[in-house]
């Protein structure tokens, strides 16, 4: 009886987590003299193409998963633990016909996330009409993104997002 408790303890805590990720500010920042949210400041950033559905809502750590996978495939704990607060380096914004994101820079380093995540980004929009989903953000071509013209940082707090 006690293994099928652990078992069940072990599956909810994995399928119950859609993703781990930095979750963008939703208050204002306090040092903003315009008290923009996180994603406001994004999205204010970039034109997005009209009836696109925006998103700018969090950087993917891991995907489908908590920071720490019960079964130790990964640990993600030392650079993201649960409840951190995390900024952002925004460095360039692409897009194709099904969804629009910025890369970001996480400060410890691109290799710090999962490998299932692309490479580090926010999605900023996708077109809902065209079959836009956000993962498509994930298959943007490189040769797509070009450098933001000014310094551009956000802020977020590391989040197991249940699904």
């Amino acid at each position: 009886m006690k293994l099928i408790l652990e078992r069940w303890n072990q599956y909810l805590l994995t399928e119950n987590v859609a993703y781990s990720g930095v979750v963008l500010h939703d208050n204002p920042d306090p040092n903003d003299p315009e008290k923009k949210t996180e994603r406001q400041k994004l999205l204010d950033r970039v034109d997005i193409p009209e009836g696109w559905k925006p998103f700018a809502h969090h950087m993917t750590i891991v995907p489908f998963s908590p920071i720490v996978h019960p079964k130790g495939k990964h640990d993600f704990s030392e650079d993201y633990p649960v409840g951190k607060e995390i900024t952002l380096k925004v460095t360039h914004v692409g897009m194709d016909d099904r969804a629009m994101a910025v890369k970001v820079e996480p400060p410890a380093g691109k290799d710090s996330i999962s490998k299932k995540v692309k490479f580090p980004h926010i999605t900023i929009a996708v077109n809902r009409e065209g079959g836009g989903k956000p993962f498509h953000s994930n298959k943007i071509p490189a040769e797509n993104f070009k450098p933001i013209e000014d310094e551009l940082m956000v802020r977020g707090t590391v989040q197991e997002v249940p699904s």
